[in-house]
């Protein structure tokens, strides 16, 4: 099994809901069709007929998520989140630099006690976001992720 196959088998926003639900709870094929408001069975067969390299019967019927479903629904959840990394790191220069002006114009004479922890707090944030999490910026503004093939 590729991590091609399992890239496919979540290749559409409905596939991406079976999987969500089905790590909830296994699942009878009816409860899925109810929880996800597919009104055709044999939409919801199609699906699950795709899903096969991420999605399992049990012995007693019941549709669960196998290993690969589950770091399927990891990567998923990551691809989802990247993007808030980005903008989070934004948020918390800009808050930064709202509270260090204020305390500037406000407050000079303390200005110098607040600068010296916001700017380890950026540093350790930026290294955080950049290089822990590896959050990168293009010079268009389209964020990318360098990822690892293992």
């Amino acid at each position: 099994m590729t991590s091609d196959e399992v890239f496919e088998a979540i290749s559409h926003p409905m596939r991406i809901a079976i999987l969500k639900e089905l790590a909830k709870e296994p699942t009878r094929f009816a409860d899925l069709k109810r929880n996800l408001r597919i009104k055709s069975s044999g939409l919801l067969d199609f699906h699950l007929k795709k899903m096969d390299a991420v999605v399992t019967t049990d012995r007693d019927g019941l549709y669960t998520l196998n290993a690969r479903g589950f770091a399927a629904l990891r990567a998923v959840a990551v691809v989802s989140n990247y993007g808030w990394q980005r903008r989070s790191w934004i948020i918390n220069v800009a808050m930064l630099g709202v509270i260090n002006l204020y305390l500037f114009f406000t407050a000079p004479e303390y200005y110098f006690f607040a600068a010296i922890p916001t700017i380890a707090w950026l540093v350790f944030y930026s290294y955080w976001t950049f290089v822990k999490r590896r959050v990168r910026f293009r010079s268009n503004g389209i964020e990318t992720e360098e990822m690892e093939v293992s």
